[in-house]
């Protein structure tokens, strides 16, 4: 795949439950992978994952006394991969469809999928690109599906659970000039939408639409310059409809053959049909750098200054900052470790909301292969957020364990 832009959507105010096959938010995936030349693949997994707050109840509510209530949490899936080459097209499909169930808040058990399907399109050696689309429904997070003071009295929510639908059709391409000259863009439309009942503020529609040019050294580095504009649509919530246009510089520096830095940053412009109060102007950038220290031993790290969208009830955007650092650690061929920790600070006052938050999230994780088709996993994370709103001050402690078998 050349590139591909979705609007980003980060976790909302409290850190969500994912009792997935992975920690949340660590930057590694557990979805079952099929080989090249595989052409269909089957796959079952289960996983089972506990948070001692899931609520993400206040540490001020809990001093004064409001329990902190923890849940576990069963997930069951079944999924099938389908990846076929023909001669320089390559198709690669994902149907995943799963089942999770609570043992507290029993009436937010719900069923999720999540589909994809990919064209990895060529034609001759100067163009190529990538043809798709995905769909996913999942729970958006338990604070955000559940009436407190009914939790904290009864025990049991009495709302129904609040899913969120995503879907996306992207088209995106390259056009390679000359063996030192390359063009691209790429075209796509995206829509998240939320089930609970009544209308939900943060559903939106964005389209977007990129195009760059890049100079490609015979070293595998590139440099280039893209510009990108989205158009951002929220049908229940009018006032953050909102056009953004990007003119960013973008650096790939293969350093050495164990060493590459990736650079993104220029100047972003955000305007708001009907509130210019919420408008934003300024340097957005990112820049993510690998090492592979050696065979087994990878090392990863992170720093970014960007406005995000946000699945949030209150604001449409934050102007985010933060660095990451992550490291994986192949023990034996049937044994890997990998963490994470992530430092992130989020300004609403840009969007028109007075709060800052402060967000340190750390997990680790231990995969075993007892067998080549078998994995299974066991994960460790922590979350604790700090802000000068204090029913947004909290901290949870979680542990997920899991397995996943392909045929």
């Amino acid at each position: 795949m050349i590139f591909k832009h979705s609007p980003r959507v980060s976790a909302s105010r409290r850190r969500r439950l994912l009792p997935l096959l992975l920690v949340p938010g660590i930057a590694f995936t557990t979805a079952a992978r099929a080989e090249e030349g595989d052409v269909l693949r089957p796959y079952v997994g289960v996983s089972v994952t506990h948070d001692d707050n899931i609520l993400g109840t206040s540490n001020a509510a809990i001093a004064a006394g409001t329990p902190k209530l923890s849940d576990t949490a069963r997930r069951i899936e079944a999924g099938l991969l389908f990846d076929k080459t023909i001669s320089q097209q390559r198709l690669t499909a994902n149907i995943n469809l799963d089942h999770t169930s609570f043992n507290r808040f029993s009436n937010l058990n719900y069923n999720g999928r999540d589909i994809a399907a990919n064209w990895n399109w060529h034609v001759g050696n100067q163009l190529e690109g990538n043809l798709g689309a995905t769909h996913s429904r999942t729970l958006t997070s338990v604070q955000d599906s559940v009436t407190r003071n009914a939790a904290v009295d009864n025990g049991l929510p009495n709302q129904l659970p609040n899913v969120r639908t995503q879907n996306r059709q992207y088209f995106d391409g390259a056009w390679l000039l000359h063996p030192s000259w390359r063009l691209r863009g790429g075209l796509s439309h995206y829509e998240l939408s939320y089930e609970q009942q009544g209308p939900q503020i943060a559903d939106r529609r964005v389209d977007d639409g990129e195009i760059g040019f890049d100079y490609l050294a015979r070293s595998g580095s590139s440099i280039g310059v893209q510009y990108r504009r989205a158009d951002g649509d929220f049908p229940n919530s009018p006032l953050a409809n909102y056009k953004q246009d990007e003119v960013k510089a973008r650096i790939d520096w293969k350093v050495s053959g164990k060493t590459d830095l990736l650079f993104l940053a220029g100047w972003v412009q955000r305007d708001h049909d009907q509130a210019p109060a919420s408008d934003y102007s300024g340097f957005n950038g990112r820049v993510n750098g690998t090492w592979r220290v050696t065979g087994k031993t990878t090392l990863t790290a992170g720093l970014w200054r960007e406005i995000g969208a946000l699945d949030d009830q209150t604001a449409s955007y934050s102007l985010n900052r933060g660095i990451s650092l992550g490291a994986g650690w192949e023990i034996t061929r049937q044994i890997r470790l990998d963490g994470i920790y992530q430092h992130e600070r989020r300004d609403y006052t840009p969007s028109g909301l007075f709060r800052k938050d402060t967000i340190n999230y750390g997990a680790l994780q231990l995969s075993y292969y007892p067998i080549p088709k078998l994995k299974v996993l066991t994960s460790v994370y922590r979350t604790s957020q700090g802000s000068d709103v204090a029913s947004n001050d909290y901290r949870n402690l979680g542990v997920s364990i899991g397995t996943r078998y392909e045929f």
